[in-house]
């Protein structure tokens, strides 16, 4: 479907809907499952103009609209207009806070320039950690999925906080989609953090693929925990941990701290040499796999 640059929402919401062929009931229907329900009302409202969308949730279903009737990203959400959408609701943009107490780690994102609202929200993260032989971690993969907070956003912060000194850095290496940036190094406290910069600049609500990894000091004695902190809620968070077949673990669990609750669960490691915990809708707080050799 050709873009017509200076279509108003309402006549670029009602092309958009004629030429997918779906009707109001099927798009109320799909909005519904994917958890931001919209009346048939308020979308005939939309298209004619009567109304406008304003609300948090209703900018989220807009997000969703846009897949379902297969327009690029921004064709709708962008025609909005800035006094109605300044340009996402607060609750869809990441305040650098931690949710642990630790002031060197947020210090070293502000020093990245993260000290205030990121430009993009994560919307899915798969993070896989390597052990070797000896039972030492050496390498940690992270591959996000992100979504656009405002026109232009192109940096994503990358952050890894050890519990024991080091005296050697961590080295972060682009692997697709973006390229390494700034970086903070304070191996004497186990803080580091880095800058990672996207291939290219987003449009608003627009989403984009990263990956990253990490090779750790080479100096750390054997690793019993992988841990990823969440600054908001998440649609999926994956933790894998690969171990060498000539060390495994005893017994593993998972565990968690969400909105002050504390959870922890056993993982079977029978006949494998690697556990994965997989989670959706989650987050804020701290999510994790504990072993004990």
């Amino acid at each position: 479907m050709a873009a017509r640059e200076h279509e108003s929402f309402p006549d670029a919401l009602r092309a958009a809907i004629t030429a997918s062929g779906r009707s109001l009931e099927s798009l109320r229907r799909r909005l519904e499952e994917r958890g931001t329900p919209v009346s048939i009302a308020t979308l005939s409202y939309w298209q004619s103009g009567r109304s406008h969308p304003q609300r948090s949730a209703s900018l989220r279903a807009i997000l969703h609209l846009e897949e379902l009737l297969q327009v690029p990203h921004g064709h709708l959400l962008d025609r909005i207009g800035p006094r109605r959408k300044p340009f996402l609701p607060h609750d869809e943009l990441t305040a650098t806070r931690l949710p642990i107490d630790h002031p060197e780690a947020e210090r070293a994102l502000a020093e990245l320039g993260f000290g205030s609202l990121h430009d993009v929200v994560d919307v899915t993260i798969h993070d896989t950690l390597d052990v070797d032989h000896e039972g030492v971690a050496r390498v940690r993969t992270i591959r996000n999925v992100v979504r656009a907070a405002k026109a232009g956003a192109q940096r994503l912060p990358a952050l890894l906080t050890l519990d024991v000194p080091s005296g050697e850095s961590a080295q972060f290496q682009a692997v697709s989609g973006c390229s390494v940036g700034r970086e903070v190094s304070r191996p004497t406290i186990g803080v580091f953090a880095a800058e990672l910069v996207l291939d290219r600049p987003l449009r608003l609500g627009e989403t984009a693929a990263a990956e990253h990894r990490v090779m750790l000091p080479r100096d750390l004695g054997s690793n019993q925990c992988i841990e990823y902190y969440l600054l908001r809620e998440v649609t999926e968070l994956v933790i894998w941990v690969r171990f060498s077949p000539e060390r495994l673990p005893a017994r593993v669990e998972s565990y968690s701290d969400l909105a002050g609750t504390k959870a922890s669960s056993p993982i079977r490691l029978t006949g494998a040499t690697s556990v994965q915990h997989v989670l959706h809708r989650v987050g804020p707080g701290v999510v994790g796999i504990r072993w004990i050799w």
